[in-house]
């Protein structure tokens, strides 16, 4: 006999239930056919899973195959979650995880647009850095991810779109606009550096200097343009966001090194695996001009 899913759910129903009983309730079945579930995947795998006839404890045998159980029903709610997906072909849904400077400027025409295309479609947006836009990716929770990643992800497609500049931004009446030059570290002495979290890749010393020696940090984008306005402090951003923060309080002023710049690339998982919808929305997405 083979271990089958249905074994390792009921298994992880009387383990976090800590209840035969109640197990049942919850998964519909009489307590005989969950007890007769348990003894069949025991005696596949040649021990005990509980201490005792209650079902209350887990043996060293149990508590293993409960961590391995529920990372592998994870995985299979999510792949049964992605067939279903993909069989919605016609009314499908595309999920979508950008980096907010790309979700506020560039991505809402490109919506706009789509959408009038392909009313069927349900859009699905969610903004966040680029670290947990890989991670979004690579889980299965979007289907497509713009923002900065490395340059090579095992098992996800990746193309570039565009790059841009980063920017020192900061109120109009900031001492640095009279500079009327472009902005050398060394300019921000005395600043009050307010940390977004963006520029890991920098390897300017005189910046991560700066950086590691911010006692702010902010990470929403909103809120950190917000405290910007306020004078509390200047900050690195994308030049991207100017198109929309900046104006009569807040300027973007270019850096001496033409060097710090950042890649904005799209990612997706293998491409065969993508909606109807999902693939629609990225061909979209790469016959864009973002520059």
């Amino acid at each position: 006999m083979s271990i089958k899913i249905s074994n390792l759910q009921f298994f992880v129903a009387v383990a976090t239930s800590q209840s035969l009983t109640q197990a049942a309730q919850r998964l519909h079945r009489t307590p005989a056919a969950v007890s007769l579930s348990l003894k069949q995947l025991e005696e596949e795998l040649g021990g005990a899973l509980f201490e005792g006839e209650r079902k209350n404890q887990l043996s060293p045998l149990g508590r293993f195959v409960l961590q391995e159980a529920q990372r592998e029903l994870a995985h299979f709610d999510r792949t049964i979650s992605t067939i279903k997906t993909y069989a919605k072909a016609d009314t499908g849904l595309v999920r979508v995880a950008a980096v907010p400077s790309f979700a506020i400027t560039l991505l809402p025409p490109l919506l706009k647009q789509f959408h009038e295309q392909h009313p069927q479609f349900h859009l699905d947006i969610r903004d966040m850095d680029s670290e947990r836009v890989v991670q979004a990716v690579l889980s299965g929770d979007v289907d497509i991810g713009i923002g900065t990643v490395p340059a090579s992800i095992p098992n996800i497609d990746q193309d570039f779109l565009f790059s841009d500049a980063f920017c020192v931004v900061c109120t109009s009446d900031n001492p640095l606009n009279r500079l009327a030059r472009p902005l050398r570290w060394s300019d921000l002495d005395g600043q009050t550096f307010i940390n977004s979290g963006l520029g890991a890749e920098i390897n300017a010393a005189e910046f991560r200097h700066i950086r590691d020696h911010s006692t702010l940090s902010v990470r929403n984008t909103t809120s950190l343009l917000a405290l910007v306005a306020q004078g509390m402090g200047v900050t690195l951003l994308p030049e991207l966001l100017s198109r929309s923060a900046a104006g009569d309080q807040l300027n973007f002023l270019r850096l001496e090194d033409q060097r710090i710049v950042r890649s904005v690339s799209v990612i997706t998982a293998p491409r065969e695996t993508l909606n109807h919808a999902s693939y629609t929305f990225l061909k979209a997405l790469r016959a864009g001009r973002f520059v």
